[in-house]
């Protein structure tokens, strides 16, 4: 017998205002449930299983476990769900309702909010009292009323100056004394001193980066890991390098003026964890908030210059073409945004993604050999129509074995269909003979009651019967042990390369479908990583 599943939904948000409140902890509201049920004789046998959702607010059904509950209650798994109280299952009173009053009853699942006093059992064949209604209708607009109050108290202290951020800029460190309020790190600063000033002699955030990198500088996500730092970074690969992305992100950060910018971000609606960006113009910008490290007329000039720099690559790049299929021999276009190998090539020294320049004929660097003089990184610049003509190739040449295996596959699934049907025939006769000792039992059985043959002489020819029994089941049972899954007529990797030995046009979806990645080295050598290598292998073995 099946046991049926007894829900305790468990949800905490700290949007909708749960934290002040004790009681609303995941572990109070366990305990509260778990001692209903227990005190409940009718819950025993139940299959006891919880869904929780930390961190998510009421106000819509976008969380992760009571998705998980709703699966299991369309697939009829559970039968009754427990809650603290209706706010926990949901804040949105029309959805809340929906699902107490309609959906939960048509799937016969018992709803029980415990603080509520409610239980839909009492309600079976008539629709819940007002006081639901009512209740429900309160959760959402506190859960509105609380999300306001939240964001707007945010925004007042970020006003007031405070540093809400778990983890200070680089160059800053949390004051001892106050948690929300930031003071120089003059390690790092002289650091963030020493960018603007390079990048206000030279103009160029890789000219920046490779200074910084001669001189072992250590980089935010080293320093931070040095100075004690918990945060989770993420980066590519095991050295940690000065790079353009990180010098820019430095240059345009108004924070080193002593201003907080926030506001870059909103919510989609209440209660969700989507977001969407903001304009420069929506931002909030509190000036002052902390004490500079630069001044404003260093940071004011850095960023004119980069404007300038950005302007003119916008007006070489203008004429960015589209095109997505790529012949054999045919002039590669300027500036193609849907290369097929675009986003694909790496560097094989460090295996970080190579920069592409599509200026022209479009090529690929390693931008961290640029930066870093990195050893083992590819030190040339490799064109994109040789990358794509050594993925064609590659791409044939697979093809070519796959036709191979695809021919070796039809040879093992005919010898693989006749020993199939060759032990089939073998397991029908034992059947048949194990039956025929089974009927021959049943005669020598009548022939006793009849008085034809003695006990003695039923007995004997009954145990050798028994004996060749036993020994045809023991072959039959070898022979159920000799079963195998049938081999499918063809593998998906020979489905994804038929055909393909004489490919011409290399487009992007076929690429995508096909390789997981194109490795430059130097030395004009290049490496096709496919998806399927361990796939061709294991079909080779078979």
């Amino acid at each position: 017998m099946l046991f049926m599943i007894l829900a305790l939904y468990l949800r905490l948000s700290k949007e909708d205002g749960d934290m002040v409140d004790e009681s609303n902890s995941i572990t109070n509201q366990r305990l509260i449930l778990r001692k209903f049920v227990e005190q409940k004789p009718e819950f025993a046998g139940f299959e006891i299983k919880e869904y929780i959702d930390d961190g998510f607010s009421g106000k819509n059904f976008e969380r992760p476990g009571v998705q998980e509950l709703l699966e299991d209650v369309k697939s009829g798994k559970v039968s009754i769900i427990i809650v603290k109280d209706f706010s926990r299952f949901g804040r949105n009173h029309i959805e809340v309702g929906n699902y107490i009053e309609k959906i939960f009853p048509l799937l016969d699942v018992r709803f029980i909010a415990v603080n509520n006093s409610f239980d839909s059992k009492d309600y079976k064949g008539t629709t819940p009292d007002m006081d639901v209604a009512f209740e429900n209708l309160m959760y959402d607009y506190f859960s509105e009323e609380n999300s306001v109050k939240i964001k707007n108290d945010l925004m007042g202290r970020r006003k007031r100056g405070k540093y809400l951020a778990t983890f200070a800029a680089f160059g800053y460190k949390k004051s001892p004394t106050d948690h929300n309020r930031i003071v120089i790190d003059e390690e790092a600063a002289a650091i963030v001193r020493m960018i603007f000033e390079k990048y206000a002699e030279c103009g160029i955030k890789a000219e920046v980066a490779r200074y910084l990198n001669q001189k072992d500088i250590p980089t935010p996500q080293i320093y931070a890991v040095k100075s004690g730092s918990t945060y989770q970074w993420k980066y590519q690969g095991e050295k940690k390098v000065w790079n353009g992305s990180i010098i820019g992100r430095i240059l345009k950060n108004e924070i080193y003026v002593g201003n907080t910018v926030f506001h870059k971000k909103e919510t989609i609606e209440v209660g969700s964890r989507r977001t969407k960006c903001l304009s420069k113009d929506e931002w909030e910008v509190c000036e002052g908030t902390h004490e500079p490290i630069i001044s404003k007329e260093l940071f004011e000039y850095v960023n004119s210059m980069d404007a300038r720099t950005s302007s003119i690559k916008r007006l070489a790049d203008r004429e960015n073409l589209d095109k997505t299929v790529y012949c054999e021999g045919e002039k590669r276009k300027r500036g193609s945004a849907d290369s097929p190998v675009k986003g694909l090539v790496k560097c094989g020294g460090c295996r970080h993604n190579m920069q592409r320049r599509s200026r022209l004929n479009a090529s690929y660097y390693c931008r961290y050999y640029y930066e870093t003089k990195q050893e083992g990184c590819c030190p040339e610049n490799v064109k994109e129509t040789e990358l794509i003509a050594v993925v064609l190739s590659a791409i044939r040449n697979q093809a070519m074995l796959a036709g191979e295996m695809g021919r070796l596959q039809d040879l093992y699934n005919n010898q693989f269909q006749e020993r199939v049907k060759a032990d089939q025939e073998q397991k029908e006769q034992l059947q048949e003979q194990i039956q025929k000792l089974t009927d021959s039992n049943f005669s020598l059985y009548e022939s006793y009651a009849k008085g034809e043959i003695d006990a003695d002489c039923f007995l004997q020819k009954k145990e050798n019967n028994n004996k060749q029994i036993e020994i045809y089941e023991a072959e039959l049972r070898a022979c159920h042990s000799k079963e195998t899954a049938v081999p499918d007529e063809k593998s998906d990797l020979l489905n994804l390369l038929k055909g393909k030995e004489n490919l011409t046009d290399l487009t992007k979806e076929v690429v995508r479908q096909l390789v997981d990645a194109v490795y430059v080295y130097g030395g004009n050598r290049v490496e096709v990583v496919f998806k399927f290598q361990d796939k061709s292998v294991e079909t080779l073995k078979n």
